[in-house]
């Protein structure tokens, strides 16, 4: 079965792979629920050990695991513009 990876997913690889949703994807790999959802919505990335036990519980071969794409990294926040009211990144009150 040739797969085209480019551009994959890890959500679309687990599809591909007959894990259609994150309760699934839960009780077959006995990772926690938050995990999952991480992994699935793409807020984490797949270290070792999880891609390691995704090989073995799930049976997909660690080739197309490495071949999913990367987590997006978050964008820097620009210089000079201002942070939401109620969030100062010191964390101390300004007293004024």
């Amino acid at each position: 079965m040739d797969i085209t990876l480019e551009c994959m997913t890890l959500q679309t690889l687990l599809q591909q792979h007959g894990i259609t949703t994150i309760r699934d994807l839960t009780h077959r790999t006995g990772l926690s629920r938050q995990q999952c959802w991480n992994l699935w919505h793409g807020q984490a990335g797949v270290g070792k050990e999880t891609l390691k036990r995704l090989h073995e519980r799930l049976n997909i071969p660690l080739e197309a695991l490495l071949e999913v794409d990367p987590v997006p990294r978050r964008k820097p926040r620009q210089p000079g513009k201002k942070q939401p009211k109620g969030r100062s990144g010191s964390g101390a009150r300004d007293e004024s």
